[in-house]
């Protein structure tokens, strides 16, 4: 008697064989290139691989079947294992996704090494995890971020002369509050965007060092720059803040990161993104009638958003 292993069950409702290469690459929109755009684009394909049951195949907790049935003796027959066959096909297609959204740059020195044609889907994603991935902030250094903040009444009543000249401003109250900080501040990174979040990506997928990036996005009402997992790779990173003067999505999401978020309203589009990263950076931005320049400092909390042209104590 053989002890048959039968191939796996597939919800055709949902299925990875409903994914191209092309859909692959509308999800995963972006040609994985240096480590700052690796968290994002692993995030991307996480949410695929656990969308589609594919994730024990890449992490390895999944491994691949035997070719061929066993018999209950032990020994190997010569019946063909359709598991195998399942198994094989998933992986194949897995290496052929990943590769899709790999750029020249990358798949050139891969090739070279003999990690392309891959075995495994599990080893080429591990061989992408050692080339790319970038070690996060820890725990206490984001509860240090978290301890800085100041009170922004506080820092009004200790700076009324400050507020008189202009060197400390105001911004509007018309910000939504998101993340779990209700309070944070940090040194200004500004960018400049219209509904392309490409240096949205670049920016959050760099050391943040407690800073807060500031994008203005002209008001726009129609998609969201900035998402769920931009804010949880922007809490990984060490930012202490994202304002945006536009939209944000995801924000179940977003509040379940340790960062503090400010944008005018939710819009569930999600952005697009330009082959040339369409915007600018380290300009200056007005948003409300408030100019805010890069390199500045930033205090918000509940009662407030202040911009400051210099870090102050009370």
């Amino acid at each position: 008697m053989i002890d048959s292993v039968p191939a796996p069950e597939v919800d055709h409702g949902y299925s990875y064989t409903t994914l191209t290469v092309e859909k692959i690459c509308s999800i995963v929109n972006l040609k994985l290139k240096t480590r700052e755009m690796y968290f994002f684009w692993k995030t991307l394909f996480e949410d695929i691989f656990k969308r589609y049951e594919l994730t024990g195949i890449v992490n390895g907790s999944e491994p691949c079947p035997d070719r061929f049935l066993i018999h209950k003796n032990g020994n190997l027959t010569n019946q063909v294992n359709l598991a195998f066959d399942v198994w094989h096909e998933k992986d194949q297609k897995i290496i052929t996704w990943i590769k899709s959204t790999l750029s020249e740059d990358v798949v050139l020195p891969l090739v070279t090494t003999g990690v392309i044609p891959s075995n495994s889907s599990c080893e080429l994603w591990l061989s992408l995890r050692k080339r790319f991935a970038v070690a996060g902030v820890s725990a206490e250094y984001r509860r240090s971020l978290a301890a800085a903040a100041l009170a922004t009444t506080d820092i009004c009543d200790a700076n009324p002369a400050r507020l008189e000249s202009g060197d400390l401003r105001l911004l509007e109250p018309n910000f939504q509050r998101f993340g779990k900080w209700h309070a944070f501040s940090g040194r200004v990174l500004t960018l400049k965007v219209f509904e392309d979040n490409t240096l949205v990506i670049e920016a959050l997928s760099r050391k943040g060092e407690g800073r807060v990036l500031v994008v203005d996005g002209g008001g726009s009402m129609r998609r969201a720059v900035t998402g769920g997992m931009l804010a949880k790779c922007a809490e990984i990173m060490g930012w202490a803040g994202i304002v945006v003067n536009g939209c944000v999505r995801d924000v179940d999401e977003i509040n379940e990161c340790e960062i503090g978020v400010r944008a005018l309203a939710t819009c569930p589009v999600r952005p697009i993104k330009g082959e040339d990263g369409s915007g600018q950076k380290h300009v200056d931005v007005n948003i409300g009638g408030t100019w805010i320049r890069d390199g500045e400092w930033l205090y918000a909390d509940n009662d407030g958003i202040l911009v400051s042209t210099t870090k102050l104590s009370i």
